[in-house]
């Protein structure tokens, strides 16, 4: 998996635990020293990340696993996954080409998704049924690594923000159904 993905986990954390806002001159750190996402420790972890990211290094599963765990034991967790997914489609998808029919951006947003996803996750993580928007994941790596469901709004957020990014308008992406729920797969739509 690209380091990428670690490093936009621990800043959704970051920005996740930043407080709405702060004084002047103040170090949040000091004052707010039990939000991970603002501890020293987190700061270092960013910065080799980021690091690694700019020379395109991958990480091993187990690795992002660690991460993962250490994000779901928070009752905010599907926030910190949602704003995760989010941040990698800002940083990783296409912008709108205005002067496209929006049948064709649907298209390229499709074409992009399943492609980004695979070159972060380094492999499938769905596929595109029938529909505007429709997308299918059955033994998602997600799930994998987290049983439980939580980081599957990592897809929400990544799609949601890659709709918007590429076709416009305030559109919405939900997830219908879930393996983790017992469901046959993971499926993200667009809510009409």
């Amino acid at each position: 998996m690209a380091a990428q993905v670690a490093l936009s986990l621990l800043e959704a954390l970051r920005a996740v635990d930043r407080p709405g806002e702060t004084l002047e001159n103040e170090v949040i750190a000091r004052t707010i020293p039990r939000r991970l996402g603002l501890s020293e420790v987190v700061r270092r972890q960013i910065e080799l990340y980021r690091e690694y990211s700019r020379q395109g290094r991958k990480l091993s599963t187990e690795e992002l696993a660690d991460f993962m765990r250490l994000i779901k034991k928070r009752p905010d967790a599907a926030k910190v996954f949602f704003e995760t997914g989010t941040k990698l489609a800002e940083e990783h998808m296409p912008g709108r080409k205005r002067w496209l029919p929006r049948v064709l951006r649907f298209r390229m947003v499709r074409r992009a998704t399943e492609r980004t996803l695979r070159k972060l996750f380094g492999q499938r993580v769905g596929g595109f049924v029938s529909g505007t928007f429709s997308l299918e994941a059955s033994v998602s790596p997600l799930v994998q690594l987290d049983p439980g469901g939580d980081a599957c709004a990592l897809v929400t957020g990544f799609c949601q923000h890659a709709v918007r990014k590429g076709v416009g308008g305030d559109l919405k992406v939900v997830k219908h159904s879930c393996e983790t729920r017992g469901d046959r797969s993971c499926r993200w739509s667009l809510k009409e």
